[in-house]
């Protein structure tokens, strides 16, 4: 025991000689670091290394080496933490670190780490958002950059809040309610949706009093009014800069190598600084303008730019269900006007006929291929996850989901870990790890959490309601309304919401077989009372085999007829008499007398007295076969099916295949092509090399 103090007291007196060392101090650091290696065994494995905080020592204690010496302290002492942290992480796990799994992608929750301190603009201040949650993904996103660059999201309402971020389309008034206020705060405020954005794209904070944050219904703020923050000062762009000054006010603050190497969004900045310097002169040449719908789809496109997508690497509208990337069309690459072909060889019809076998189309999907399905689970799992993102109107994410169950599906063996997911094509990271929680589980926690929520309840119940989309939604959980009594009695509603409202537990009701069998008839006696060469024929689900539908669809056509006659006896003659005898309950919605081509509505039989959703298509028999493939579905079929013929230069829709098709940039359509046919169904399916495919086998 002796001994061993007297060892003690030797090795503290020498680190207290370590703290005032001369300049010949770090040999003698170095030998006594050596000795403890020596002591503990082999520290060169990352188990046993463990990093020793050597202390700083400043000779001359004037101002100036004091700041010196605590900066390079906290920078040695910074260091050591990192160090100690990831020792810490390697001992206590043997797997590899996530970023090896991820492929580089950012997790959620480092996201406020990864800005710089220096770049944080909204440091110290606090957003409150409106609505104030994070369902919508365009909002979750502006959540996640303001807090990513200092800002602090608070989701209730006190006055410590700065600024309030209200989503288009909102109004002031709207706000005033809902927050239970009789005027807005003057030192809060009170901006639209692409403040935030703007900051950030110019690296300070913008003044609020721009008409172009203005929020509908608000009055300008004055100059005077707006919300203080606690270490900077507002700033905004100068109205009128000259060039050089202009310059000079948006270029960002140089990264030196002592602040560490700046992200790939601060070098965009940079190039982002020369065009913003053209684009304010284009602002105040010429007058302000209403904004119009092709603004709106620029900023959602630029703000699904930075969306921590699933499983996205090349999101292809045309192309979500396919199983491999061979099948997505490469829009981004203009089709040159004139080019040599050369004969296709027997290999290159071998290729093709190989690449055209990965369709979805190609192959048989019935009632019982889902049974069979060795990863059924897994698929009815993300199939659910799918229609929320549908409901939501998450539309890349919906595309994400719909092409690795369609992967899913193709698989002859069960996938059970990540590493045999992220080996199928379509299936990226993220939803390789959800793969393999579904297996080992038997659950998804985020399908879970979909409903976790008092407001995701409500907004999930106002999505059912006929005529109310996502944005129609979003707006009545804002403004407070929480039941279908609130909606009924206190939301403006059109007249077709009003009936959704109204008739919400009928429509929500699934359609069993034999009743959408008997609305088909009561129709077809009509039709034929008036015209007896017409048929009608039950489409959808219904024509698939299925044993209940959520609407009814019904071809009205006739053999030598044109849409032009066909609608006007349906909406002059039938549709009138339908109403009479009490089948036809109301009209929800229908298009233009010169070329509508179809009329939805609410019918009921005689001795049931819930009303369904129907809708009466109207087909001229020279378009039947192309619009009973179009109406059949399923729509992931149908997709299958269009994008094969846009492979082989050809165009399907419901009027019929068209040949010859030419595509200029971005595939943008050169003309219409030469209708090949649209009149035989099995015609279309033998002209695209498609076996034949009766409905009930196109339930992909």
């Amino acid at each position: 025991m002796s001994r061993m103090r007297a060892d003690k007291q030797s090795f503290f007196s020498s680190l207290e000689q370590l703290e005032c060392p001369g300049d010949d101090s770090e040999g003698e650091f170095d030998r006594l670091l050596a000795c403890s290696r020596k002591k503990d065994g082999d520290m060169s494995s990352p188990e046993n290394t463990s990093p020793l905080r050597r202390p700083c020592a400043i000779r001359d204690p004037s101002p100036d080496n004091l700041a010196v010496g605590a900066a390079a302290k906290s920078s040695q002492t910074t260091m050591c933490d990192m160090e100690s942290r990831t020792t810490e992480s390697v001992r206590g796990s043997s797997k590899p670190p996530p970023a090896s799994r991820s492929s580089g992608k950012r997790k959620r929750g480092s996201l406020g780490k990864i800005i710089p301190e220096h770049l944080q603009i909204f440091k110290g201040l606090v957003f409150f958002f409106f609505p104030n949650n994070d369902v919508s993904p365009l909002r979750r996103l502006r959540i996640q950059r303001a807090q990513e660059y200092g800002a602090r999201w608070e989701k209730t309402w006190g006055s410590n809040i700065t600024h309030v971020i209200v989503d288009k389309g909102l109004k002031f008034e709207d706000i005033l309610k809902h927050l239970k206020l009789r005027t807005f705060p003057s030192n809060v405020g009170l901006v639209d949706e692409c403040y935030p954005a703007e900051c950030i794209k110019f690296r300070c904070i913008l003044s609020i009093t721009q008409t172009r944050f203005l929020v509908s219904g608000a009055t300008c703020p004055s100059e005077a009014e707006g919300p203080s923050r606690p270490s900077a000062s507002m700033e905004s762009l100068p109205l009128k800069p000259d060039k050089k000054q202009q310059w000079e006010t948006q270029t960002p603050p140089r990264i030196s190598e002592e602040q560490g190497n700046p992200r790939a969004e601060d070098l965009e900045f940079q190039a982002e600084c020369t065009m913003s310097a053209t684009e304010d002169v284009v602002y105040e040449s010429f007058p302000a303008r209403e904004r119009d719908v092709l603004d709106e789809m620029i900023d959602e496109a630029k703000a699904a730019k930075h969306l921590p997508l699933d499983p996205l690497d090349a999101p292809d509208d045309d192309a979500p269900t396919e199983a491999s990337d061979d099948e997505t069309p490469q829009e981004s690459e203009p089709t040159p006007a004139k080019r040599k072909r050369r004969k296709l060889s027997r290999d290159d019809h071998a290729v093709t006929e190989s690449r055209q076998q990965k369709f979805v189309c190609m192959q048989k999907h019935d009632s019982t291929s889902n049974d069979l399905n060795p990863n059924a689970r897994t698929i009815e799992v993300l199939q659910q996850m799918l229609d929320y993102y549908t409901r939501t109107s998450d539309h890349w994410r919906s595309l994400a989901y719909r092409k690795a169950i369609s992967a899913l599906r193709n698989q002859t063996k069960r996938v059970v870990t990540g590493a045999q997911a992220l080996n199928i094509p379509g299936v990226g990271p993220r939803l390789a790890d959800k793969i393999e929680e579904i297996v080992f589980t038997n659950r998804l926690r985020r399908l879970d959490n979909t409903n976790n929520t008092v407001e995701e309840r409500v907004l999930q119940e106002f999505l059912a309601v006929y005529g109310a989309g996502i944005s129609h939604a979003s707006r009545w959980v804002a403004q407070g309304f929480k039941t279908l009594e609130d909606l009924w009695t206190k939301a403006t509603l059109t007249q077709s919401q009003r009936i959704g409202v109204e008739r919400y537990f009928d429509f929500s009701q699934r359609i069993p077989r034999s009743e959408v069998r008997a609305h088909g008839e009561f129709v077809r006696r009509v039709v034929q009372e008036e015209s007896p060469h017409m048929q009608v024929i039950i489409g959808g689900s219904y024509r698939r085999g299925a044993a209940d539908s959520g609407d009814i669809d019904l071809l009205i056509t006739k053999p030598d007829a044109t849409i032009e006659e066909i609608r006007t006896l349906m909406l002059d003659i039938v549709v009138p008499k339908l109403f009479r005898q009490g089948f036809l309950q109301v009209s929800l919605a229908g298009t233009s007398r010169d070329d509508g081509s179809k009329w939805h509505g609410a019918s009921k039989l005689p001795n049931n007295e819930l009303w369904r959703r129907i809708d009466l298509l109207f087909v001229p028999g020279a378009e039947l076969g192309a619009a009973l493939i179009y109406f059949t579905g399923n729509d992931i079929f149908n997709r299958s099916m269009r994008l094969l013929a846009s492979k082989k230069s050809m165009r399907l829709n419901q009027r019929g295949l068209y040949a010859v098709v030419l595509r200029g940039p971005q595939r943008a359509k050169l003309n219409n092509g030469r209708l090949m046919e649209s009149r035989d169904e099995r015609r279309i399916f033998e002209l695209l090399g498609v076996p034949w495919r009766p409905p009930e086998h196109r339930i992909c």
